[in-house]
């Protein structure tokens, strides 16, 4: 069962969110969000709304021109964020994937949590649960789930916040139809990054290579070789997967990165999460 490497806990330490495009809405705390809500700091005013609370009525105004106007103040938010990790057998094919999954999950939760959030760390699998930060560092987590990932994401919705950050690590490999996925995914969050994290193996398969594919959620196995034509579908099968996540996230204003492994989650940090302005040194 693998645990989360020293390398991604230390990157935890020297990286920062740079991506909250929405502050999600939380409990009283010290990040001031883009909302409106009770705190002291004064905002702006607006018309009265039947269901406004009458208590930000502001009568000197009323009294100077006969308007009913509410004040609106900077809202007090706690940032949180929701990580969630595909836990299906189909991660944990390829010699580096599994443990890349778990070190950038691990990351971007610790670095999380440095950074003030509240952050909750779902693994998705076949009944969705929470993981203790604690209990994952020191016991790792197991995959193997067998529900198709576009099973599991509605079991998932009972565990997600409303408003929060919600990231997403799974290599998106099991049958489904991006735009419902991602739909399903963004619902009732405040901002959304789907991160897809892939083995040499899924991106280059050799060709003439015998292959014995074991469906990793029915167990189903068959025995083939690879042809040059077999290799071009898969790919081309592969690229339409991924350029449909892409679509679906820019219309759902989600953010989506490809990860393949190999290099150090040192180096990805660097040279894409960094690049795309996700994160910042912190």
């Amino acid at each position: 069962m693998p645990t989360p490497s020293e390398q991604a806990l230390r990157a935890a330490e020297t990286w920062q969110f740079d991506w909250v495009p929405t502050p999600p809405r939380g409990k009283a705390g010290e990040h001031l969000g883009r909302g409106t809500g009770a705190s002291l700091e004064f905002q702006d005013r607006r018309v009265y709304h039947a269901g406004d609370d009458v208590r930000h009525l502001d009568w000197r105004a009323f009294a100077r021109t006969g308007e009913l106007t509410v004040k609106l103040y900077r809202e007090e938010v706690l940032p949180r964020l929701d990580l969630v990790l595909d836990v299906s057998a189909s991660m944990a094919v390829g010699e580096h994937k599994p443990q890349l999954a778990l070190d950038l999950a691990t990351f971007l939760a610790f670095a999380a949590r440095r950074q003030g959030f509240s952050v909750r760390f779902i693994a998705l699998a076949d009944r969705p649960h929470q993981i203790d930060l604690e209990a994952l560092r020191a016991e790792g987590l197991e995959y193997g789930a067998r529900e198709p990932l576009a099973a599991t994401v509605p079991a998932a919705q009972a565990l997600l916040r409303p408003g929060t950050l919600r990231m997403v690590v799974s290599d998106f490999l099991s049958p489904h139809d991006p735009g419902a996925l991602v739909r399903g995914l963004a619902q009732g969050a405040g901002a959304l990054a789907l991160f897809q994290v892939l083995d040499p193996q899924d991106t280059q398969p050799e060709v003439g290579a015998a292959y014995r594919m074991v469906d990793a959620e029915t167990g189903e196995a068959l025995e083939l070789v690879l042809d040059p034509r077999a290799v071009e579908d898969y790919l081309g099968r592969l690229r339409r997967l991924t350029d449909g996540l892409e679509t679906e996230c820019r219309r759902a204003a989600a953010r989506f990165l490809t990860l393949e492994a190999g290099p150090s989650l040192d180096d990805l940090c660097r040279d894409r999460l960094a690049r795309a302005g996700l994160i910042v040194p912190g």
